[in-house]
Order: structure tokens, then sequence, then C-alpha cells
């Protein structure tokens, strides 16, 4: 019963820590949450008119196609970015509670994870605009995006503790996503580049994640089971490796903090 009892004051914990990046991230923001609905349409409908007249003849239902790719790519990036400080940002609240430090680096991903789902709205307006096909593979949603939650909270995990030990890591972090971003094929097919970057792409995990979910919800067919094996098992080692590694070096990071 006590055990219970704890497991849901962490939940409460958590959701607090959640609601209280939520407000901090919106503060100043006019639009409020709205704009995390707002800003990925805004971003679509951008990309969408600039190269839709490059793209749309050779890729089906570009915008969506592109706004699967955007959704997924942000949620990572956001999520490990603001991962990356968040022992710092919370030193003296971590160095006074006796609150289970993996906490903190959740609340941050699940901000980002709630962020996603909000923009996942205009998504499902996309979606309808196209009469995309509701189809049996449309059951695999929850299951690719608890993968792909997984996946994130391990690498989030890892980043936390990085920044700790060594501060150029916001930099290179930093750099590191700017060059991901072109190669998880966002706004491009991959069939168009080389053989040697179509390696690289088909190869990346968060490619992975966006070409499953592009294939149950935007074009309704079985993904690769090439993916869908990546999928798996990266989510498995990474957010393994991501615990391990944050539970080895938790009490050292307070030393450093």
């Amino acid at each position: 019963m006590s055990t219970k009892m704890s497991i849901r004051q962490y939940w409460f914990v958590l959701w607090e820590l959640t609601k209280r990046e939520l407000k901090r991230k919106y503060a100043r923001s006019f639009l409020g949450i709205l704009w995390s609905c707002v800003y990925p349409l805004m971003r679509m409908a951008l990309v969408v008119l600039l190269f839709s007249t490059i793209f749309n003849k050779g890729i089906d239902k570009y915008p969506a196609y592109y706004f699967v790719g955007f959704l997924m790519f942000e949620f990572f990036a956001t999520a490990t970015q603001t991962s990356l400080t968040t022992l710092k940002d919370n030193r003296n609240l971590l160095i006074k509670s006796k609150l289970p430090r993996e906490l903190f680096v959740l609340s941050r991903v699940l901000t980002a994870f709630v962020n996603f789902l909000l923009g996942c709205i205009p998504f499902a307006a996309v979606l309808a605009w196209y009469r995309a096909r509701v189809t049996v593979y449309y059951c695999m949603i929850p299951i690719v995006l608890l993968l792909l939650l997984a996946f994130t909270t391990g690498v989030s995990y890892m980043v936390s503790i990085w920044y700790v030990f060594q501060r150029d890591a916001w930099n290179i972090h930093t750099n590191f996503l700017f060059i991901l971003r072109f190669f998880v094929a966002m706004f491009y097919a991959v069939e168009w580049v080389s053989n040697g970057v179509q390696w690289v792409i088909k190869h990346n995990p968060v490619y992975a994640y966006i070409y499953v979910m592009r294939q149950c919800v935007v074009y309704g067919q079985r993904p690769e089971t090439m993916y869908l094996y990546q999928i798996v098992i990266w989510s498995a080692v990474m957010l393994l490796a991501g615990m391990l590694i944050f539970k080895k070096y938790e009490n050292e990071v307070v030393e450093r903090l």
C-alpha cells in the first residue's frame, strides 16, 4: 500500500513539475498554449508555399508528409534540448528536496510531449482536408508514440548528465540538432538523395519513427518490417542506457552543480 502511495505521489509531483514547465514556457505569450497549435501550422504553410511547386508532384499529400516529420522531429529536439539544462536549472530544488532526480528530466520531456499532442490538432485537420483513409494501421499510433517517448526520454537522461560534466554540450547539441534536421527526410523524399545519404537516413533512429508514422497515418499502409524492428530496439536500448547512465552519475551530478 505504501508503495502504491509512493508511486501516486511521484506521478503527482511529475504532473506538477510538468504544469510548472508549461506555465513558464507560455508565461509571456499572448496566445499561450494555443501557440503549440498555431506554430506548426504556420511552419507547414510556409514550407508548402515555398516548396509545393518543387516537391508536390513527387510526394503525395505533401503538406501532411511534411507535418508528420516536423511535429515528431520538433518533439525530439525540444525535449532533449530543454532536458539538457534541467539539472542545473533546478539546482536548489535538487539539493533541498528528496525527490527522484529523474522527475525533473521527465517533466521537460512530458512538456514537449504535451506540445506535440497539441500540434496534432491542426495536423488532424490537414488529414481531414486530404481525406486520408482511416485504416487498421491507425491502431499502431499509440505504440509508435510510446516508443518515441521512451527513446526521447533515454536520450534526455543522457544529455542532462552530459551537460553537467561538459558545459560545451549546449553548443554541440544545438549544432547536432541543426544538422540532424536535414537527415530525417522532413521535406523531401529519401529516394531523391544519393545512396550514401540514403543509408545514413535509413539508419537514423529519428527518421525510423517518422517513417512509420507517415506510413500508418498519412498513407494508411503497413510500414516495412525493418523500421518496426528499429523503433522497438532503439527505444529499449536508449531508455535502458539513459536510465543506467543517469543512476550511475546522479549523485556525482549534485556535487558538481
